[in-house]
């Protein structure tokens, strides 16, 4: 009895050690980690796509100067595959360069008003805590508002870098990505040839249902991102000019990507723009901005994402909002954007190794 219970706590120390050891290294080296995993889901997603252009092109080619490289299972021919791959990155690349410079030109444009519009969030704000007597005297308030705005000013232009200067970290995702497009049939090649056909068959039937799995809740999001970006830029439209809509859209559509935070935050930041720079209203007047962003939110959440995910999420809201925070420790803003897809592959991969245990049970809460 003594042993077994020994033999537990042995256990346990090793797992927490590498837990532990684990989280030191993804967050030492993030700036490896970050590009790879990005790469890996960009991977998932245009996967199928490379696939089938893949078996188009080799089609032409057949047409044209008969098969190459038949020694493969794949119906694709390794040149096909490699033009496949070409051809979906160069308009994966157009068109996020496209977005890039579209987004680039608009955050400009903000931070040149900043000061403006800080102005136009503060005082109203500054007037109503003088007008209460609640928060002190008018010389106090005005000290503790100022300080807050001028923290604030200094996070504004910081937080745009990433957007603005991400070229270095955009060119490594890429070549990532064309080398795991690449790699991915000689993986499975390699691993075809050298493990019996039962084990072939299992490692690949996982690698299909956590792709499966991932590929489909990433879809879901862009999808359901684009539209929230969409709609919320055309609503804000009512109230801001076209090109601060369009800037308030791109970044409604990056941050649905972060589950619980990321809807919350963008909301409250165009709300609070778009009442500082509106002409015929004042901050305090927010509730038609309010209503037009949350009705957006809640009716493509709730009536569309159901839809089109076809499948109840894998993992629990708690095991979502804990993922999150572990994972914006490890990794900041990716982090946060990353948690759920890398959650979600853990889940499937365990439930398939392991089977249904109290770890699974446990991340379904």
């Amino acid at each position: 009895m003594t042993d077994n219970y020994g033999s537990r706590i042995f256990k346990m120390a090793i797992v927490l050690l590498g837990i532990v050891a684990a989280g030191t290294i993804l967050k030492s080296a993030s700036g490896v980690f970050v590009p790879l995993t990005v790469a890996f889901f960009i991977m998932l997603l245009l996967q199928p796509v490379a696939k089938r252009t893949a078996s188009i092109v080799d089609n032409m080619l057949f047409r044209i100067k008969g098969k190459f490289g038949r020694e493969h299972k794949s119906e694709e021919s390794k040149l096909a595959t490699i033009f496949s791959v070409i051809l979906v990155l160069l308009l994966f690349v157009s068109l996020s360069l496209g977005i890039y410079v579209l987004i680039r030109g608009q955050i400009a444009l903000i931070l040149g008003k900043s000061s403006e519009i800080m102005s136009n969030i503060v005082e109203p704000i500054k007037s109503y805590m003088v007008s209460s007597g609640i928060f002190g005297d008018s010389a106090g308030v005005t000290s503790y508002i100022n300080g807050l705005a001028e923290s604030a000013m200094s996070i504004v232009p910081n937080a745009a870098k990433p957007i603005i200067s991400g070229v270095f970290t955009f060119i490594m995702i890429l070549f990532l990505t064309t080398f795991l497009m690449i790699g991915r049939r000689r993986l499975e090649d390699n691993l075809e040839k050298n493990l019996t056909a039962p084990n072939y068959k299992r490692i690949m039937h996982i690698s299909e249902k956590i792709e499966s799995n991932t590929r489909k809740f990433i879809l879901t999001k862009l999808i359901t991102s684009t539209l929230t970006g969409v709609f919320v830029g055309l609503g804000l439209m009512i109230f801001l000019e076209p090109q601060d809509a369009f800037i308030w859209g791109s970044i409604y559509f990056v941050m649905n990507f972060i589950p619980i935070y990321g809807s919350l935050i963008a909301g409250l930041g165009a709300i609070l723009y778009t009442m500082a720079v509106f002409e015929h209203g004042s901050f305090l007047d927010a509730w038609p901005v309010i209503i037009v962003v949350m009705s957006i939110n809640i009716t493509i959440s709730n009536a569309i994402e159901p839809r089109l995910m076809q499948f109840s999420l894998p993992i629990g809201p708690v095991t979502v909002l804990l993922a999150v925070i572990a994972w914006a420790w490890l990794w900041g803003a990716w982090g946060m954007i990353l948690a759920v897809p890398i959650t979600i592959m853990m889940k499937v991969m365990l439930e398939e190794i392991n089977g249904k245990g109290w770890m699974t049970a446990l991340m379904e809460t």
